[in-house]
This record gives structure tokens, sequence and C-alpha cells, in this order.
């Protein structure tokens, strides 16, 4: 009985330490070796992984439990590499470089919920024909304060396929920019329409003019029809240097630029929209000389408006002189240091703006005050606001908060837990 018994704990034991090994891949050095045909997809799972005891490159809000995958191009294509029905969020990293303590990023995304693929998700890069190139997949570690820890281990598909041409690539098959109008608490009503896309290998159509003033070389095409009259503006300020260009026509190379009212950045345009006149919106990468090719990246583009109230039965409707100023933004940061929060607080000099933020190399994104970031990877980090008024019209000279992030100390003997930012 006595030897049963110890039989039963052995082979208990021996499970029990199999089930918790931690994958084959866990180290750079035993990376998966994948295709190289395309496209590639193969089941992955980083429970049990670690983080390497030194040179392992932190991407986004990386957890430390990663795994390490293999791939070398057979020849020069745009590819998309994507982490497919996975259990978790995660921390999808590209690199080129033959050396742990020697790899340059190519492409990463932090904090990517989970997800099918899709041509817009995971990350995009031209892959060069020989090039070897190092995945790195990881649990993110971001969260909330008030919400739970995430889960940052579980299984996944890793998929690298070529991606697709654009669709909006030729003027004549644009995507729509398709929105609503919004009643706001105030009496007043706002629009807000969007559409995505990307403009990964586009081409440029033969009479097409240059967009923002730049020849650009891979734009695509969207187009919008405004539901009023009145200030509109329209953003694209993403993954990419990108250029926007706005014009009335029905051929690419017959096209009227329609007159802006200011142009803060080349990724905004402000102008006065007519109600039911349909725009065509181009959007094109900067031409950069050094590699030869413009600027891609995914796209994120939106149509915004700011409408008067309905006006009573039997009035006429009156059309408010045009606001052409823009806002000013102050911003104003404090260190919760108990709390390890970087705490942000941001106003306009015009009431009821909206704000856009971006933090690092991060695209703007809407945001709100006040603004806490947490599990910030140590290191220098630039916060960036900019506000928005009601009529449109966006702060030139984005308010800048330079601040440093410290690494966690250890207390009692324990580690702190390990959670870094961009």
């Amino acid at each position: 009985m006595i030897g049963a018994a110890v039989l039963a704990a052995f082979a208990l034991f021996v499970s029990t330490s199999a089930a918790s090994a931690a994958p084959a891949n866990d180290k750079f050095e035993d990376a998966q070796v994948l295709g190289p045909a395309l496209p590639v997809l193969v089941p992955g799972s980083n429970v049990e992984a670690t983080k390497e005891a030194s040179g392992e490159p932190y991407g986004g809000f990386a957890a430390g439990h990663s795994v390490w995958y293999s791939w070398t191009a057979p020849s020069e294509e745009v590819v998309t590499v994507d982490n497919c029905n996975s259990d978790f969020a995660a921390v999808l990293t590209v690199f080129s470089g033959s050396a742990l303590n020697s790899l340059v990023e190519v492409g990463g995304g932090g904090n990517r919920d989970e997800h099918d693929c899709s041509p817009t998700s995971g990350v995009t890069f031209r892959a060069t024909s020989g090039t070897t190139y190092s995945i790195l997949v990881d649990g993110s570690a971001f969260s909330f304060p008030w919400s739970r820890p995430p889960v940052t281990e579980g299984s996944f598909e890793l998929k690298i396929d070529q991606l697709p041409p654009p669709p909006n690539d030729d003027f004549d098959h644009p995507t729509r920019i398709e929105g609503r109008v919004n009643d706001e608490p105030d009496g007043g009503r706002s629009y807000y329409a969007s559409a995505q896309g990307y403009n990964w290998d586009a081409t440029k159509e033969a009479g097409e003019p240059n967009h923002g003033g730049d020849m650009g070389g891979a734009s695509v095409w969207f187009e919008w029809t405004a539901p009023e009259s009145g200030p509109a503006e329209l953003g694209e300020c993403g993954s990419f240097d990108s250029r926007l260009g706005l014009y009335i026509g029905e051929s690419v190379d017959a096209l009227t630029p329609v007159p802006t009212v200011s142009v803060p950045a080349p990724c905004f345009i402000n102008f006065v929209a007519t109600a039911g006149t349909t725009y065509q919106i181009a959007v094109d990468g900067r031409f950069d000389a050094e590699t030869g090719y413009a600027w891609m990246g995914g796209i994120g583009i939106h149509a915004t408006m700011r409408l008067p109230s309905n006006p009573s039965a039997g009035e006429a409707p009156q059309s408010p002189p045009a606001d052409t100023t823009p806002p000013r933004t102050k911003l104003f940061k404090r260190f919760l240091k108990r709390k390890g929060i970087w705490l942000f607080r941001f106003r306009s000099n015009e009431p009821g703006s909206t704000f856009r933020c971006k933090l690092d190399k991060r695209r703007f994104r809407r945001c709100h005050s006040p603004l806490r970031l947490r599990h910030l990877k140590p290191g220098r980090h630039t916060l960036r606001v900019f506000a928005v008024d009601a009529a449109g019209n966006r702060d030139r000279s984005p308010a800048v908060a330079h601040f440093r992030a410290k690494r966690p100390r250890h207390r009692h003997g324990r580690h702190s837990p390990r959670r870094h930012g961009a």
C-alpha cells in the first residue's frame, strides 16, 4: 500500500511538473522557426513562459511571459503578423537582428485585445527578401487602476500573411465615411463620422494631384457627404506621417481643391461644408527620399461638425458666423508618489472643447481630464495634448509635458510586479 501511494504521488509530481513546464520557444535562442511560405498559421502558448534575465526588449505593457518565433522572408512583400483567437490581450513585436541584445524593432503593438485576425489588425511591415525576423508574443499587463489585473497567459494562433492591396486604392472605388448626428446635453447637436483602412502598397494614379503639398505616392480614397452646412473638420493623425487632400470632382485628373479655413497640421483639414455635397478625400503618406517610398500604415479617418440647435417651428434657421480661432491648451502634471500614478490635468480657454492626447510615439486619441498613467516603462516619456473647440478648430501648438518613470523599488525583500508601458 505504501509503495502504491509513493508511486501515485510520484506520478502526480511528474504530471504536474510536465504541465507547468515553460514552452519550448520560451527563449530567443530557441525560437520556433516558421514558414517561409505564406500564409503561416501555427498554434502557440505562453503559459509559464518567462522573460530572459538580461537583454530581452520590452514591448507595450509586456507582462514578462514571452515566447519567440523566427521567420525568413522569401521575397520583398508587405506582410502582417498577428495573434488570432487569443485567450488574453497580447503584446506583439517584430524585430530584425541576430542577437537578443541588439535587436531592432520593425513594428509592434501593445495592449492588443483578443480578436480574430483581419487585414487592419496586427503588425504590418515591408519585409526584405532573405531577412530573418524575430517575433515576440507576450501578455499585456495593461489595466486601469479600478479594474482587475488582466489575464496575461494562454493560448493563441500566430499568423503571418501577405497583406492584400487596399480596396480603395483607386479614385473610382472610395470608402464611404459614415456617421450620425447626436443631441448634446446643452441643447446643441454634434456630428461624428469615421472609417478605417490602410495605405500599404497603395499607388498614385496618373493625373492625381499632390496631396497636402507632398508628392506622396501611396494614396487611398474616401468620400463623405455633409449632413448640414457649417464648419467641419477632417482628421487622420494615425500611425504614420500622413497627408490629406480634400476635393470636389468626378475624376482624379479633374479635381477642384476645397478651400480650408485653417491648416493646423498636415493630417487635419478645417473647412466650411455645404449640406448634401459629396467630398472626395485622399489620404497619402509623406514621401521619404531615403527609402524611396511614401509613408504607409493603418488609417483611422474622422469627420466632425458642431451643429446648432434645431430651430423652432416657423423660424428660419440662422447661420452663425464661422469660428476660425483655434483654442489654447494648458497642461499640468503631478506625480502621486504613494500610488505610483502620474496625474495630468488639462483645459482649454474655450468652453465645450474636447481633447486629443498622445503618449510618446503613439497616435493622438480622444482623452479626458484628468488623465492617469501608471505601470509605465522606466525612462523618459512625453505627453502631448491639444484642444479642439466646438467649431472644430484645433490648437496648433499642443501642450507638452516631459516626465520620467522610475522602476518600482523592491519592498520587504520581494520583487514588485513588473508592469511596463509604452
